[in-house]
């Protein structure tokens, strides 16, 4: 809290107010009025600072001050200090460093300053800033995933926002490496180090046969294949449900690229984590 002075127009005179850097918000201590809200700055922006701070000892100071301190807050970079707080409420729930959180916020203001955001769903625009500045920095998250916290926007409604931007703003966003989330999808139903590691093999040796499938579905088709091979009894004990939502897909999804892959399961599944005779283990599709 910060001590200042400013004119109250409740009380009609000049008098003691606090500004409240935690809100932004400029409070009258008489009456309590709140005489401007939000008042805060982000090194984002291109204004910086919104407050002014106005002196006791100049009253002239004072009048003059507070109708520039509301034309500021008047310009469009209020609606960005609150789509900021949105987005970092949404990294925040997903956990995301503060890095990520804030290029998003570098996509989002390069998308507003071309007016992309007028007339379209910000929330799902947020989340597709979101999901292309994890993408940028190496921590991928599926669009499953921040959909969990898009406030209601779809993957389909977030996707489409995220075409649309990569074009806009000419973002050379790599496509999601399945092998970066297939640790974090492996932890999920507990899967041990060694397991894992099959896993990350299998997978990028099923990238060399000609198999059609997106890499989210060949990770859970692996992952039910390594499942049921597993030395852990747990692991092998999984089902194919369970294996789906951890890869978040669907089971029919899971199924079908199961059985693409199956025929290939002799030279996409290493030969240090089980022998050719114990392929026979799996399930037949």
């Amino acid at each position: 809290m910060e001590n200042d002075s400013g004119f109250c127009s409740d009380c009609k005179a000049y008098t003691d107010v606090v500004l409240d850097h935690r809100s932004g918000d400029t409070i009258c201590t008489e009456c309590g009025l709140v005489l401007e809200e939000r008042a805060r700055s982000d090194p984002i922006t291109d204004n910086g600072v919104l407050t002014v701070n106005v002196s006791n000892d100049n009253k002239k100071a004072v009048s003059c001050a507070l109708p520039r301190l509301h034309k500021t807050l008047q310009n469009p970079d209020k609606s960005l200090h609150i789509a900021f707080e949105s987005l970092g409420v949404m990294a925040d729930r997903l956990a995301l460093v503060a890095t990520i959180r804030d290029h998003a916020k570098e996509l989002y203001k390069k998308a507003d300053n071309r007016k992309f955001c007028r007339g379209r769903n910000c929330d799902a625009i947020m989340a597709a800033c979101l999901f292309l500045a994890c993408q940028e920095k190496g921590f991928p998250r599926t669009l499953k995933e921040i959909a969990t916290v898009a406030n209601g926007a779809s993957r389909k409604e977030i996707s489409r926002m995220k075409e649309l931007l990569k074009k806009i703003l000419e973002v050379d966003s790599k496509t999601t490496n399945v092998g970066d989330l297939s640790r974090r999808c492996c932890s999920r139903i507990g899967m041990a180090n060694q397991d894992m590691k099959a896993v990350l093999e299998t997978l990028n040796k099923s990238e060399e046969v000609d198999v059609r499938r997106s890499p989210q579905s060949a990770l859970a088709a692996v992952m039910y294949m390594i499942a049921q091979l597993s030395n852990d009894k747990s692991t092998r004990d999984l089902t194919l449900q369970d294996v789906s939502q951890a890869a978040e897909v669907a089971v029919a999804t899971t199924e079908k690229a199961y059985k693409d892959l199956y025929p290939y399961v002799s030279r996409i599944i290493p030969n240090w984590f089980v022998k050719l005779e114990d392929l026979k283990k799996l399930c037949v599709p």
